[in-house]
C-alpha cells in the first residue's frame, strides 16, 4: 500500500505539471560518451539446470518455439548473433560427463538450495546448443565453467565460432558464504587469483582459432573489483583475458524483507546509481591501454536476486521499462555486453514460460514482461558501425528522484549522427514531448514505435510498434495487433521547427 501510494502521488504530481506544455527533449549535436556497444548488446542469461525446460533435452529435439523467440530477436540485429549465456551457481558445482548421452542436462537427487541446484550434464548438450545457432542464423555463447579439461576441449571442439568465451567460476566472492570453499574459513583474493591460475592451467586460454577466450572474476556482491584488479588480477590475466565480467542485482530476494518496492525501479536516477556499482574497478580498467585490456561486461542481472520478487518483477514497469532503462545505462558506461537471466518455471523474473509439465511438453507459451526489453534494445542499437548511448538527463532525471520521464540519445558510431532517440514516461498519464529540429535529416520525418502497456503493474498485454507477443500467442512467432495497443505514428515537415508527440502512459517511446 505504501508503495502504490507514494507512485500515485508522482503520478498526480507530474500530471499536474506536465499538463501546461510539452517536455522539451534537448539532443546535443555529438555523444558525450565514446563507449561503442553492438545490437546484441542484451542477451539472456540461462541457468544451467533448467536449460532443457527452455531448449529441450536432446540435440535432436529442440523446441521449436523457443527458437521462434529467438529469431524474433535475431532478425532485429543485423549481422550480429543472439548473445546466451549458459551459467549461474549450478554451472560453477555440477559433475561433468564427456560422454554423450541423453539427457543432456538431469537434475540430481536429494535437497538443494533452489538458487543452486545441481545437475549432472553431458557432451550432449553442446550440440544442442549448436543446433540452435545455426537454427536462428547466428547465436554466441558465454560458458560459465569449472575446471575440467574435458568440458573446455568439448566446448571449444563443439561450438567453434559459436563460442563467444567461458567464464571460470561464478561468484567467487560468495564461496565462504556458500561453503564452496569448506577446507578455507575466510576466501580470499589471494586465494582466488591462486584458483584462477590453476583453472587456467587445466582448461587453456584460447579457443580453436588461437584467440583468447576466457573471463572472470563474476564477483557480485562482497569484493572490491578495483582491490581485486590491484591486487593482481589484471596483471597477472590481461594476456589471457577476454572479458572482466561482473554480475549484479539491485537487492535480493533470499530471505528477509524487501529493500525497494515499486517506487525504485521507476525513478531513472537509481538505474544511474546502480551503474556506478564498482566505478572505481571500472575507470581503474578504462585506464589501462586500449591494446589487449579485456573488455567489460555484465554476465547476470536482473530486478533481483534469487529469482526476483513476485510483486514486482513480472509487471510493465520492472520487466520492461526498468530492463531497458537499466540497459541503456550499462551500455552508456563502459560496459560492451548485459545478460538478464532466467530459471525455472514459475520464478517472476523470467522472460519466458514454457508449457506446464516436462521439458518439451505440448502447449501454449507465455511471453513475459522481459521479452520485451530484447526486442526493443536490439532495435535502439542496430547500426552497421556500433552505436554511442547518451544519456540526456532529461528534466533533470539522473539526479532528481521525482522526475517521471527520462530520455537517451542513440548516436551512430561512425559519423556521430542520432539514430534513435528513446523517452521514458514512467507515469500513467500521457506526456507531449518536443523534438528539437537539429535531430531531423533534410527530410524531416521520423517513425516513432511505442512499448506500452495500459498500467505499470501489467504483466502480459503489451504491446511494442503496434504488436503483441503476449496473451493469445502460443508459438513465440505469430504476433497479433490488438485494438489496446499503442500504434506507431509517423512525424512529418521537423527539419524546420522540430516536432512533438504524445506518448502514452506508461511507456517507452523509440523515434527511428
Amino acid at each position: 500500500l505504501t508503495s502504490m501510494y507514494l507512485y500515485s502521488l508522482l503520478v498526480l504530481h507530474s500530471a499536474i505539471a506536465l499538463s501546461y506544455a510539452a517536455v522539451q527533449v534537448s539532443v546535443p549535436a555529438t555523444p558525450s560518451g565514446s563507449n561503442v556497444v553492438q545490437s546484441n548488446f542484451l542477451g539472456i542469461s540461462f541457468e544451467l539446470s533448467f536449460v532443457p525446460e527452455y531448449f529441450g533435452n536432446d540435440s535432436t529435439k529442440i523446441n521449436v518455439p523457443m527458437l521462434n523467440y529467438l529469431g524474433c530477436i535475431r532478425e532485429r540485429m543485423g549481422a550480429n548473433p543472439v548473445r546466451l549465456r549458459i551459467g549461474g551457481n549450478s554451472a560453477d558445482d555440477s559433475p561433468y560427463v564427456a560422454e554423450s548421452s541423453s539427457p543432456a542436462v538431469q537434475l540430481l537427487p536429494g535437497t538443494f538450495n533452489s538458487n543452486d541446484q545441481g545437475v549432472t550434464y553431458n557432451s550432449d548438450l553442446w550440440p544442442l546448443l549448436a543446433a540452435v545457432s545455426k537454427s536462428i542464423n547466428g547465436a554466441a555463447y558465454l560458458i560459465t565453467v569449472a575446471p575440467n579439461a574435458s568440458l573446455s576441449n568439448d566446448i571449444r571442439n563443439t561450438l567453434g565460432d559459436s563460442l563467444d568465451g567461458m567464464i571460470l567460476g561464478n561468484e567467487p566472492d560468495l564461496y565462504t558464504g556458500h561453503k564452496k570453499r569448506p577446507n578455507v574459513q575466510n576466501y580470499t583474493v589471494d586465494d582466488y587469483i591462486a584458483d584462477f591460475q590453476a583453472g587456467l592451467n587445466t582448461i587453456g586460454t584460447q579457443d580453436t582459432n588461437g584467440k583468447k577466450d576466457v573471463s572472470g572474476p563474476g564477483i557480485c556482491c562482497n569484493w572490491d573489483l578495483k582491490a581485486l584488479l590491484e591486487q593482481g588480477y589484471l596483471s597477472n590475466f590481461t594476456s589471457d583475458l577476454k572479458y572482466i565480467s561482473v554480475q549484479h542485482y539491485p537487492q535480493n530476494n533470499c530471505g528477509g524483507p524487501i529493500k525497494y518496492q515499486l517506487p525504485y525501479y521507476i525513478q531513472h536516477n537509481n538505474v544511474v546509481d546502480l551503474a556506478t556499482w564498482q566505478q572505481a574497478g571500472i575507470d581503474y580498467l578504462q585506464a589501462q591501454p586500449a591494446e589487449g585490456r579485456p573488455q567489460l561486461i555484465s554476465s547476470e542481472f536482473n530486478s533481483a536476486s534469487c529469482g526476483g520478487i513476485p510483486s514486482l518483477s513480472p509487471s510493465f514497469a520492472v520487466g520492461s521499462l526498468w530492463t531497458l532503462d537499466y540497459s541503456l545505462q550499462m551500455a552508456s558506461k563502459f560496459y560492451q555486453q548485459a545478460f538478464i537471466h532466467t530459471r525455472e518455471a514459475g520464478i517472476s523474473y523470467n522472460l519466458l514460460a514454457p508449457p506446464v509439465g516436462p521439458a518439451g511438453s505440448p502447449g501454449s507459451w507465455t511471453t513475459n514482461a522481459p521479452y520485451y526489453a530484447m526486442l526493443v534494445m536490439a532495435e535502439a542499437l542496430l547500426s552497421d558501425g556500433g552505436s554511442i548511448v547518451s544519456d540526456l538527463n532529461l528534466s533533470g532525471s539522473m539526479t532528481d528522484g521525482n522526475a517521471i520521464n527520462a530520455a537517451y540519445a542513440v548516436y551512430n558510431a561512425g559519423n556521430k549522427t542520432v539514430s534513435r532517440l528513446i523517452i521514458f514516461n514512467y507515469g500513467n498519464s500521457s506526456t507531449d514531448f518536443a523534438l528539437p529540429a537539429s535531430v531531423f535529416s533534410s527530410s524531416g520525418t521520423a517513425l516513432v514505435k511505442f512499448l506500452a502497456a495500459a498500467t505499470v503493474e501489467e504483466t502480459t498485454n503489451i504491446s511494442w510498434g503496434g504488436e503483441t507477443w503476449g496473451p493469445g500467442v502460443s508459438d513465440g512467432k505469430t504476433t497479433l495487433s490488438p485494438s489496446w495497443a499503442a500504434p506507431n505514428v509517423n512525424l512529418k515537415d521537423c527539419s524546420s521547427s522540430g516536432c512533438s508527440f504524445t506518448a502514452p502512459g506508461p511507456s517507452l517511446s523509440m523515434v527511428f
